[in-house]
């Protein structure tokens, strides 16, 4: 009688009690995120575009044409051949030729385009063969150092300036 009574009691004291502490312990509370407020700095953009920009983009395109040179005139079987570096440099030096040509109005869009025509070329012919003989890293090398004659010669500031809205 004793052990029913005993019972008895410890079930009307949990049942009435629960355990609603030890359900709070293993229950996640919701996490609620604050969205953050967003600020918008609006800025007026000149119409021209500015010298620094178009001086910076044609860096550029001669960095990324001067880096796949000098990595084409590496040896395949050196360790210093690396066919990553050739894809990123000719795609870069494609890149920041697109954006000097978003300067220049259509006069000089005709003049560039031929230009930007053949860098495509070899950035196709580069991507279809990634393992080229000699030769013909020879003939690509040699058509990369006419383009980079060409574009140093005809596109500096001083001479594209005259294409510029």
């Amino acid at each position: 009688m004793r052990k029913i009574l005993i019972l008895l009691l410890a079930g009307i004291i949990l049942s009435t009690g629960g355990c609603y502490s030890l359900r709070k312990k293993f229950i996640r509370k919701k996490k609620y995120q604050k969205e953050e407020p967003v600020y918008i700095n609006f800025k007026n953009y000149p119409a021209k575009p500015s010298r620094d920009a178009y001086v910076d983009y044609f860096l550029f395109v001669k960095g990324w044409i001067d880096d796949l040179t000098e990595s084409l005139r590496i040896e395949r079987f050196n360790t210093g051949y690396n066919t990553k570096r050739e894809k990123r440099a000719i795609n870069g030096a494609v890149m920041n030729l697109e954006q000097i040509i978003s300067f220049f109005n259509q006069e000089g869009k005709e003049k560039i385009y031929p230009l930007y025509i053949d860098l495509v070329k070899i950035r196709d012919s580069m991507e279809k063969s990634p393992n080229m003989s000699s030769p013909r890293r020879a003939l690509i090398l040699q058509k990369i150092e006419h383009f980079r004659r060409e574009f140093e010669a005809e596109f500096k500031y001083s001479e594209a300036q005259k294409w510029m809205d």
